[in-house]
């Protein structure tokens, strides 16, 4: 370990430095394998360090998880062409079912999908950490009329539907754009469904 691990002022990138550590780590061992101590090794810190910014394994499950999912939202809305011409419900679908198909493709996102790492993914699907901001956030870019709440809980349910394409597959995309289509959708882009 290095002594000089935080000089440099890198006191801020040493979260993301941890992060990017363990990505590799939950590649080759699983999300469960994974130890804390085996994180510090990996990072180049202490232990005592790693706990300075992740107090458990769950806190560092959030952050990373919350990590990978804005970046995966943020590269897929990116590389998306929109056509002035394509519905919003088809461009709403085409841009979720390339969110389920990139995490199955990258192999550090794909390994929390196993299904030794359902129990992990089903608390993560109801943290806090990883659900509110940007799920709510992405709820409110198609459903503005609705408030914090109300957009939380959707966003919610946006949330628990990926997850659960991704945990138990349909039988092809077409199947699962036919699921999006008709439990999700309705959700987002409806402003006839009404949401407490």
């Amino acid at each position: 370990m290095s002594g000089d691990w935080l000089a440099d002022g890198r006191a801020e990138l040493a979260g993301e430095r941890i992060l990017d550590a363990v990505r590799a780590l939950f590649i080759d061992k699983g999300v469960s394998g994974v130890g804390m101590a085996e994180v510090a090794e990996a990072a180049g810190c202490s232990r005592a360090t790693l706990y300075r910014y992740f107090e458990n394994r769950q806190a560092l499950y959030v952050a990373f998880a919350g990590r990978e999912a804005r970046q995966l939202v943020q590269r897929v809305w990116r590389e998306r062409a929109v056509s002035a011409s394509a519905k919003p419900e088809e461009q709403l679908l085409d841009t979720l079912t390339a969110l389920l198909a990139e995490v199955r493709k990258t192999p550090h996102l794909a390994v929390w999908f196993a299904p030794a790492n359902a129990g992990i993914v089903a608390q993560l699907a109801n943290s806090p950490g990883v659900v509110d901001a940007l799920a709510t956030d992405f709820v409110a870019g198609f459903r503005p009329e609705l408030s914090a709440t109300a957009a939380k809980r959707v966003g919610q349910w946006v949330v628990r539907a990926m997850v659960s394409l991704l945990t138990l597959p349909g039988a092809g995309e077409d199947e699962e754009r036919a699921v999006l289509g008709t439990f999700v959708l309705p959700f987002l882009l409806d402003s006839r469904m009404v949401i407490d």
